[in-house]
């Protein structure tokens, strides 16, 4: 089949499918703990075991987050990202996410309050960040609600979108005075990554953690000469996690404080 083919068997199961959530066990590596998982947000979830997805998720979380720190998980979807982490940072640290989608955001809190011994704090959050406080309009789209995106930035081409919710928007720097300081930021927020840096002058200036960022296409300039000019440098990874300085932010863009 091709691609738009597929495209329209995932809608149709999506919908078959609903609301439908239910268990599936994290990899060993990560504890092997039960997270609440939903096909509505991607139909890959379907799929037994985490072997065709999110595996650049879980190379990072087991070569950058260690035992005992903080790290943020924004855009944190089902918290696939977010567990992953709880277990590297042990009992001793701390893992903070945050999710626009109040669905997505009831799952983050179904599944940490059933995690065994040894994973982290996890401390779930539904909001949208941007570069300003305030009542945003969230779209999403047919192809699956990992993509849902703030109306405001490019994502999802016209007739796509499924529904509209609105949601609080805040900033990183107003996170950065409510939550404790990060170690560690990973963010994948469908576009609005440069809404997200115009707001967090105060974590990129001085917190300075190590952050995983996808970038857009349209936001390879901005993002890229932002994170330069505060003395950060980029780099991609390869499958096997090594390390590639690159000049400019790439789909997924490792950048590190000097």
């Amino acid at each position: 089949m091709n691609h738009n083919t597929l495209e329209r068997v995932a809608q149709i199961l999506r919908k078959m499918v609903g609301p439908l959530t239910f268990s599936k066990r994290l990899p060993q590596e990560f504890g092997g703990g039960k997270m609440i998982v939903a096909p509505s947000s991607d139909i890959k979830f379907l799929i037994p075991g985490f072997s065709r997805f999110s595996q650049d998720l879980f190379l990072v979380a087991s070569r950058y987050v260690k035992q005992g720190q903080c790290v943020w998980d924004l855009g944190a979807n089902l918290g696939v990202f977010t567990f992953a982490a709880a277990w590297k940072v042990g009992s001793a640290g701390k893992v903070y996410c945050l999710e626009a989608d109040p669905f997505y955001a009831h799952q983050i809190h179904r599944t940490r309050t059933s995690l065994p011994d040894g994973y982290g704090k996890v401390t779930p959050l539904c909001a949208a960040v941007a570069d300003r406080t305030g009542l945003l309009d969230l779209c999403v789209p047919f192809r699956g609600h990992s993509r849902n995106h703030l109306a405001e930035v490019s994502g999802v081409a016209p007739g796509e979108t499924a529904a509209i919710k609105q949601v609080c928007a805040i900033t990183g720097d107003f996170l950065v005075q409510s939550w404790p300081k990060p170690d560690f930021v990973k963010i994948d927020i469908e576009g609005a990554e440069h809404l997200f840096f115009r707001g967090a002058t105060d974590l990129v200036k001085i917190i300075r953690p190590i952050f995983y960022v996808e970038v857009s296409e349209d936001n390879t300039e901005e993002i890229s000469s932002l994170l330069r000019d505060n003395d950060y440098d980029l780099f991609s990874l390869s499958e096997d996690g090594s390390e590639q300085p690159i000049d400019k932010c790439s789909f997924n863009t490792l950048a590190r404080p000097r």
